[in-house]
C-alpha cells in the first residue's frame, strides 16, 4: 500500500481513538465529581491490582486469593453506587470502535481488519472521485424525454422508446432494491445520452446506502489509475476484483493497449468466475465492433455473463439543453 493510502486510513483510526478517549475522560470526570467515593474505590482497586499482580508473579497463591477477594468486594460496592446513580461499570471503562485492536490498527503486530477496511474505503473514494454515483438518483431519471412513437432499430424491429425505457428503468430499480453480491452482471448498450450512466450510478447509490462496497471508474481513467497504482504499491486491482459491485462506464471511449486489454480481461474474467457483479456501459451496440475493439475472449465473457439492456431514444442531453 502507498504511504498516502496507509496514512490517510490510519488517521481515521487515530481520530476515532481520540474521540473515544475524550468521551471516556469526560464521563469519568463527571462521575468522580458527583461520586467521590467511586473515585476512591477505583484508586483502591487499582493499587490492589498491582499487589495482586506481584503476588501472582511471586507465586504467593494465598495472598493473591485474598487480594482478589478484596478487589471483588470493592468492585461490587462501586458497581452498586454507580447503578444507584444512573451509571454502569462500563462508564468507567474505555470503549473502542474496534475491540480487536483497540483502535490502534494492529493485532499482534499484524494489520487489523478495521485498518484494512479503511484503506479499501479510501481507495474506493479516490477511484470514484469523478463518479456521478453519489448524486445519481432514480427519482431524477425522467422518462418524458423518450418518444412515445414507434422507432425502427438497426436490426429492423420497431420499439416505442418510452415503453421500452420504462421497462429498463423498472428493471434497474428492482435490481438495486434486491441487490446482493450474487446478482448477475449488467451490460448497458446504446447511443450516447440515453441514460446508461445515470441508471448505473443510481443502482450504485442504492447499493452504497445499503452498505455494499461499490467502485466506479470510467474506462478512460481506469487503466491510467491502475498503471499508476502499480508503481505506488496500491492494490487497486485487488480492490476492484473484491468489491461488491464494480461499475465500468463508457467502454469503448478508451485507447486500448496490450496492457489495458490484459487488465480488462483480468477484471471481466475474474469477477465472472467469482460470481461478483459488474455493470458495464458502452456506446458500442454492434457485436462485431465489440470484438474488433476487445477481442473474442473479452467480448464473449461480456456478452455471456451479463444481462443485456438496450437503451433506445434520442440524446437526452441534447434535448435538455434545447429547452
Amino acid at each position: 500500500m502507498s504511504a498516502d493510502g496507509y496514512s490517510g486510513a490510519y488517521s481515521v483510526l487515530e481520530r476515532r481513538r481520540l474521540e473515544k478517549r475524550a468521551i471516556f475522560f469526560a464521563k469519568r470526570d463527571e462521575i468522580y465529581s458527583r461520586l467521590p467515593r467511586v473515585s476512591r474505590l477505583t484508586d483502591e482497586i487499582t493499587n490492589l491490582g498491582a499487589e495482586y499482580a506481584l503476588a501472582k508473579l511471586e507465586k504467593r497463591t494465598g495472598d493473591a486469593q485474598d487480594i482478589r477477594k478484596k478487589m471483588d468486594t470493592l468492585d461490587r460496592e462501586r458497581a452498586r453506587i454507580l447503578t444507584e446513580n444512573g451509571y454502569s461499570r462500563q462508564d468507567l471503562e474505555m470503549q473502542y470502535f474496534c475491540d480487536k485492536c483497540k483502535d490502534t490498527g494492529f493485532v499482534n503486530g499484524k494489520v487489523c481488519d478495521c485498518l484494512k477496511e479503511e484503506i479499501v474505503k479510501r481507495r474506493q473514494r479516490l477511484l470514484s472521485a469523478a463518479s456521478p454515483a453519489p448524486r445519481a438518483r432514480f427519482e431524477d431519471f425522467s422518462l418524458e424525454f423518450y418518444p412515445k412513437q414507434a422507432k425502427e432499430l438497426p436490426n429492423g424491429t420497431f420499439v416505442v422508446p418510452y415503453n421500452h425505457m420504462k421497462q429498463i428503468y423498472e428493471f434497474c430499480k428492482n435490481y438495486a432494491e434486491r441487490f446482493t453480491p450474487a446478482n448477475k452482471s449488467l451490460l448497458m448498450l446504446g447511443n450516447a445520452g440515453l441514460g446508461k450512466t445515470h441508471l448505473a450510478c443510481s443502482i450504485a447509490s442504492v447499493c452504497m446506502e445499503k452498505g455494499y462496497t461499490v467502485m466506479y471508474a470510467s474506462s478512460q481513467s481506469l487503466f491510467n489509475k491502475v498503471e499508476q497504482a502499480r508503481y505506488s504499491g496500491e492494490d487497486l486491482i485487488g480492490d476492484i476484483l473484491n468489491c461488491d459491485l464494480f461499475i465500468l462506464d463508457d467502454l469503448g471511449a478508451e485507447n486500448m493497449t496490450n496492457y489495458s486489454l490484459s487488465v480488462l480481461y483480468n477484471i471481466v474474467n475474474t469477477r465472472m468466475i467469482t460470481g461478483k457483479p459488474c455493470i458495464y456501459t458502452t456506446n458500442i451496440i454492434n457485436q462485431n465492433m465489440l470484438t474488433r475493439k476487445y477481442g473474442e475472449k473479452i467480448t464473449s465473457r461480456l456478452l455471456g455473463s451479463c444481462s443485456r439492456l438496450f437503451f433506445v431514444g434520442d440524446d437526452v442531453r441534447i434535448l435538455k439543453n434545447s429547452r
